[in-house]
């Protein structure tokens, strides 16, 4: 963390990739007190978040517990926002639950937070995804349309 005279603190948000747009991710923290660690066979629970984009990979830090916050950031650089994808993968001690997601960006707002959930066994993990220099101004409107045979 850095601060200047202003009193205002910037973090060091790590780039990863090599694309043309920017993608903030923000990994804000997880919940799975509903698992049973011993079917996993876990003893004392870590938790962690590894994101993948085009060959480039993130890690959160690996943090002690069932429902740690990370409040982590990452820049992905992507190529093709309207066909590349976002992945996500939960390890609890090193182990991984659940499946590996997936995430499509093309629906996403220029600068506007869009909650992501990452489904996992006993619980999930929260995920900001922000837009930066690509996606809609604004959301489309939506079509009453369906209402007018009322």
């Amino acid at each position: 963390m850095i601060c200047n005279n202003y009193n205002q603190f910037f973090f060091y948000i790590p780039v990863v990739g090599d694309g043309k747009y920017e993608l903030k991710i923000e990994a804000t923290s997880c919940n799975i007190k509903k698992i049973d660690l011993k079917f996993y066979g876990i003893e004392k629970a870590t938790c962690q978040v590894t994101i993948k984009c085009n060959g480039a990979e993130w890690k959160t830090s690996d943090e002690r517990g069932l429902d740690p916050t990370w409040e982590q950031h990452v820049i992905f650089k992507i190529n093709d926002p309207e066909t590349d994808k976002i992945s996500a993968v939960f390890h609890c001690a090193g182990i991984q639950l659940g499946d590996e997601q997936f995430y499509a960006l093309d629906k996403l707002l220029k600068g506007k937070q869009t909650f992501k959930g990452l489904v996992v066994p006993g619980g999930k993990a929260d995920m900001l995804f922000t837009a930066v220099d690509f996606g809609s101004e604004e959301a489309p409107e939506e079509d009453d349309a369906f209402m007018d045979f009322l």
